[in-house]
């Protein structure tokens, strides 16, 4: 099994319901950030509408059009996280960095699991979200499927929908659960959970931090999905700067400056919501396979 945190408590709360909750930032930290952020500049300001060539209407880095705006956020970020990151996971390095802003009234998020960002999908890389205000349901708390992640070896992408996609109403009806969290608190989870937020119903934007985290020792790759080849994936190789220069529009088609590192099988299935619930109370059993060769 690959020891993803130093803290056994930790590990065994992540192995079972796919994350760990931990306090991270200082107040100063967060004053730090927030005044920094104030003098960032994106192309849309912090306040997308879903219009104008934005696509959501949500501020996420990544989805931004300017270059050196992402690149400055990547550097801010790495530079407060690193240590944090180190103080809690096992060989693991940040590779990207996002600010998540969602304006007073608005910002659903889509139901989804993080696209896998590693070759071996029964390998695991992790997410650290960390929000720099309060949160709670109504005002965008992440809410998670527990022990949702590994469940299924499925590849999510820009072409390529979740396993879950004929009862996503269902998850957020039933099966999603809001984390109420202060500011500078961090939730460290596995990128295969299953989640979500909803709208930020407060008079304030929701200010929050994404970082993505993967092995040292593991390939960093993007699944690129072709409709004319629906039995297989292509594996481009990518770096943290791919994820800055890359404009998000760019992922649907195959670019030609792009190095591949070959194709796997399309493994993707879609199953009931009746056999999500039985794939869910075998989770244990599946995760023990995995983790454990199926022994503890």
């Amino acid at each position: 099994m690959r020891k993803i945190f130093h803290d056994d408590s930790n590990q065994r709360h992540f192995v079972e319901a796919g994350y760990a909750r931990v306090p991270m930032l200082s107040a100063g930290e967060i004053a730090h950030i927030l005044a920094q952020l104030a003098t960032l500049r994106p192309d849309d300001h912090f306040a997308p509408t879903g219009r104008d060539g934005f696509l959501f209407n949500y501020h996420c880095s990544f989805l931004d059009t300017n270059v050196e705006y992402k690149r400055q956020t990547y550097n801010l970020i790495k530079g407060i996280f690193a240590p944090h990151a180190a103080r809690y996971l096992e060989n693991y390095e940040i590779f990207n960095c996002n600010f998540y802003v969602k304006p007073p009234g608005t910002g659903e998020f889509t139901v989804h699991q993080n696209w896998p960002a590693i070759a071996d999908l029964n390998d695991t890389t992790v997410t650290i979200w960390c929000p720099l205000v309060d949160v709670v349901r109504t005002n965008g708390a992440l809410q998670f499927v527990a022990g949702s992640h590994k469940i299924l070896p499925h590849v999510e992408g820009p072409n390529m929908p979740g396993f879950f996609r004929d009862f996503r109403a269902a998850l957020i009806e039933k099966y999603l659960k809001a984390i109420p969290m202060n500011a500078g608190e961090a939730l460290i989870f596995d990128d295969g959970l299953i989640h979500w937020s909803a709208n930020n119903d407060s008079d304030a934007a929701r200010i929050a931090i994404q970082i993505a985290c993967v092995p040292r020792d593991a390939p960093t790759v993007y699944f690129f999905y072709d409709p004319a080849h629906p039995e297989r994936f292509e594996k481009i190789a990518v770096d943290s700067e791919f994820f800055i220069t890359t404009d998000v529009t760019q992922l649907s088609t195959r670019q030609p400056k792009w190095k591949s590192l070959g194709f796997v099988e399309n493994r993707n299935t879609y199953p009931t919501e009746e056999q999500f619930v039985e794939l869910l109370a075998r989770g244990p059993e599946i995760r023990r396979q995995i983790y454990f060769g199926g022994a503890e």
